[in-house]
């Protein structure tokens, strides 16, 4: 069983590692004008490839229109999130991590597009109203049992969303947004899938028009050419609706600290949809801040296999060469199966100016399957996991 962020190609079993939330971040702004100015941030973590090369994380430029209204067309962090624009900042989050139940329905933290924002003050509150809209490309992995990855690359064009934030000066934040797009789901295992179901569903029936009318066999070969002839259907994600709807409150006030968010994310595919929800809250003590924190991830539907158990058991004793493509679908269906509920308790000591250290225990229950952990053995037998996290955040 492996413990990782989402989408990496690598992560933790039982024994320490620096991998999971190991990463470094060098951000540059250069202002061409008082009112124009370019930021770039390059980012290293243990990324889908299992390794740390490099990316463009941020790379785009800022117009600040008037003092209540900004432009910025590039590279963005997309904003899906309370904390989209600092998510990779360890020392500007309270716990060691944002809550995977909830950060982890989205595999992309960037947007190469555009936004135009819009702050005014009214009274003791800054609101702000962010239109924005661009493409989102991600490569993910999923590390299967036998250690081997299984590689996706997911696109999001065509996304259009709007957020809504008021800022109090009492430390509190109210957030609301939504954005909607299209997905596009690249990955060899599902064109595979797609091509060894749809050779089997037009042998099926090609062996079955072949036959005399009565022949006892065709009402089965014609059942599995038509099951068989949904899964393309089932696995191919070519530019279907999808859509992430957000809602979040943050409060730093008179030493207390917190935040929670619940989140709905919904797909038309057999990426399910999910709804997710944390709360966090600390306190601080002088330069100590202990908090707990409860999250969880559901997985509000679930598609079903096209192809019936009796089916695939006909199949698999008449053309054992489209043995394999039934419990390929199932595999990716149970695939799916990742909800779970985490219960969080840490503790965080601010050492120095710019430098804070954590340690954080999480406590996780998948409901079905294995939850968010990966290359887990079919001997699992859905225990909680405890994950024990010692860190060190800086900036400079």
């Amino acid at each position: 069983m492996i413990f990782n962020s989402l989408g990496q190609g690598r992560g933790v079993r039982q024994d320490p590692s620096l991998e999971v939330d190991t990463k470094a971040a060098l951000q540059g702004v250069y202002k061409f004008t008082p009112s124009i100015s370019a930021t770039v941030q390059v980012m290293s973590q243990l990324n889908a490839k299992g390794n740390y090369d490099p990316s463009l994380d941020w790379g785009f430029v800022k117009w600040q229109a008037t003092p209540e209204v900004a432009v910025r067309i590039g590279r963005m962090a997309a904003p899906l999130f309370m904390v989209s624009d600092f998510r990779h900042v360890g020392y500007a989050n309270l716990t060691v991590r944002p809550p995977r139940d909830v950060y982890g329905q989205i595999p992309y933290s960037s947007v190469d597009g555009a936004d135009v924002s819009l702050q005014h003050t009214f009274g003791e509150t800054i609101v702000t109203a962010q239109l924005w809209g661009g493409r989102s490309k991600a490569k993910y992995s999923t590390i299967l049992a036998d250690g081997s990855l299984s590689t996706a690359d997911v696109e999001v064009g065509k996304q259009f969303g709007l957020n809504l934030i008021a800022e109090t000066d009492n430390g509190i934040t109210v957030r609301f947004g939504h954005t909607q797009g299209k997905m596009t789901i690249e990955a060899p295992t599902l064109a595979q899938l797609a091509a060894g179901a749809n050779t089997a569903a037009n042998g099926f029936a090609a062996t079955a028009a072949a036959l005399p009318g009565g022949d006892s066999r065709r009402p089965s070969l014609l059942a599995a050419s038509a099951q068989y002839g949904a899964v393309p259907g089932l696995v191919q994600v070519d530019s279907v609706d999808a859509s992430f709807t957000g809602l979040g409150l943050s409060i730093d006030r008179d030493n207390w600290v917190g935040s929670a968010e619940f989140t709905k994310r919904r797909t038309d595919s057999y990426s399910v949809d999910s709804t997710g929800w944390y709360a966090t809250v600390g306190h601080r003590f002088g330069k100590f801040t202990p908090y707990v924190g409860l999250s969880q991830l559901k997985v509000d539907g679930k598609e079903s296999s096209p192809i019936s158990p009796a089916v695939a058991a006909y199949v698999a004793s008449a053309s054992p060469a489209a043995a394999a493509i039934s419990p390929g679908v199932d595999r990716l269906l149970r695939g799916q199966d990742y909800g779970q509920k985490t219960t969080t308790l840490g503790v965080r000591w601010d050492a120095f100016k710019s430098a804070a250290l954590k340690a954080q225990w999480d406590r996780i229950k998948p409901d079905d399957a294995a939850g968010q952990f990966q290359g887990v053995q079919p001997s699992y037998d859905g225990k909680a996991v405890n994950v024990l996290t010692l860190s060190v955040d800086f900036v400079f």
